[in-house]
């Protein structure tokens, strides 16, 4: 997920026959074992791997031998090539597609299953060995996404959210007449066509207000938190959408400058019970344990930023049983406090959506948050340029005209009549068009209750 928000953690780097820092490898025949995948001949692809071939090499069309082999549906060869040929499982090819892809474009059902499979526990696994990592040091997430990089090279807004913070953002109006914010790279941070997901996830956070209903009073109050204020589209939800009225307490944890700036012109900073926190959440939790700020315990909070990995936001699920109100009225079992987030978690992958969706419900599980999951339509035309509803067709064909060796292009379609994929298109002021919302299906609103 390169353009949005969290980002599914960082992938190994697989070397193709054009790098010449890879180490000493047989590109040959890791050539040869690329070749008997996609002919499906296992027993030769078993005994390449013996004489050391590897299947994460890629070819000049980003292909694996992983890839291959879940092309023709083999499970126990992909099983095979995860186990003995130090195959990836989330290694891309050249149009940002995982072997997972593959198999789910080619309704290659079995293999689809065991890689979900595969990349669910591996990511567990990693949460598990990087347990803790994040409190050592405060620049460790920059070391990381810069550590590889030459130092003269700027690191990206996207990727680093020291970079972004930093970063001049601009809010303008796009060709439908909406307001969107880009940042420095061009990058949509808030963008029209979210709307509907922020309108929907809103209106599922105010059944934890309590007030005047069979459970409550008018009296009792209704405390909300949203991480990220963005263009203050689901603040404005938030604020409008109760029948009760407005948020008793609505804070907003938010540490863009230039963010901060937006809210105050448009009278935010004004809005009765609302308070702006201006720094991350991190920093919030930090003066929470210092005693700088006051626990609060929150009906219904909201995590949507940009620029963090899915570790950042991993991480804040650990804050939830701390900052979730425990104290409901004694009948209000059917209104629980509750907690969502913008799930764009690889949302450029039908696989990658797939297995941070089970990673996640996962985590929360954790922590004794139980998840239900919504399903929004990312509806055509709320964008300026369009989010375009298709099937899976134009992802298959690409794959079909790969596998008879025809030259394969991305194609970026906003009307969607020839790839049938879905788009979710940012615009920069020279009309730079960046693919975000890929070919993942619907929208998964995840709604979390705390469960005791």
């Amino acid at each position: 997920m390169a353009t949005k928000r969290h980002k599914p953690n960082p992938s190994p780097v697989a070397f193709t026959s054009n790098d010449n820092d890879a180490p000493a490898i047989n590109l040959e025949l890791a050539a040869s074992l690329l070749a008997a995948c996609l002919a499906g001949d296992a027993p030769l692809a078993h005994e390449l791997v013996g004489q050391g071939a590897d299947a994460w090499i890629q070819d000049d069309q980003g292909w694996t031998s992983l890839h291959a082999a879940a092309s023709v549906g083999d499970a126990d060869l992909v099983k095979f090539l995860l186990r003995k040929g130090n195959a990836v499982w989330n290694i891309v090819d050249n149009l940002g597609y995982t072997a997972g892809d593959i198999a789910w474009s080619l309704n290659e059902a079995d293999v689809y299953e065991f890689l979900l499979g595969e990349g669910v526990r591996s990511e567990m696994l990693m949460a598990v060995l990087g347990a803790g990592a994040e409190d050592e040091d405060e620049d460790a997430d920059e070391e990381e996404v810069e550590g590889d990089q030459d130092p003269t090279t700027k690191p990206s807004t996207a990727s680093s959210n020291t970079a972004f913070l930093s970063s001049k953002l601009q809010f303008v109006t796009d060709s439908s007449g909406q307001e969107v914010c880009l940042d420095a790279e061009g990058n949509g941070v808030m963008m029209g066509w979210e709307r509907g997901i922020m309108e929907a996830t809103a209106r599922e956070l105010v059944r934890s207000d309590v007030r005047g209903n069979e459970v409550g009073d008018e009296e009792d109050e209704w405390k909300v938190l949203n991480v990220g204020f963005g263009l203050g589209i689901i603040d404005t939800y938030l604020q409008t959408l109760s029948t009760h009225g407005a948020p008793t307490t609505h804070l907003i944890i938010e540490p863009h400058p230039d963010v901060l700036a937006h809210a105050r012109s448009k009278g935010w900073f004004d809005k009765p019970g609302v308070r702006f926190f201006e720094g991350t959440w991190k920093d919030y939790v930090k003066k929470l344990e210092s005693g700088e700020e006051e626990y609060v315990g929150f009906d219904a909070v909201y995590f949507d930023t940009y620029s963090e990995h899915y570790r950042d936001l991993h991480s804040f699920f650990s804050v939830l049983p701390d900052i979730l109100s425990s104290v409901r009225p004694a009948s209000a079992s059917s209104h629980p406090s509750l907690f969502s987030f913008f799930h764009g978690l690889g949302a450029t992958s039908r696989n990658l959506y797939d297995v941070y969706t089970t990673v996640s419900e996962l985590h929360l599980s954790e922590i004794g948050l139980e998840t239900e999951w919504k399903e929004v339509v990312v509806e055509e035309g709320v964008t300026g340029g369009g989010a375009v509803v298709g099937g899976v067709g134009g992802v298959r064909r690409e794959h079909e005209e790969r596998l008879r060796g025809k030259e394969v292009t991305e194609k970026k379609n906003e009307k969607g009549e020839e790839g049938g994929e879905k788009w979710a298109l940012t615009k920069s002021e020279e009309g730079e068009e960046k693919r975000y919302w890929g070919d993942v299906g619907v929208y998964r609103l995840p709604v979390c209750r705390l469960e005791f």
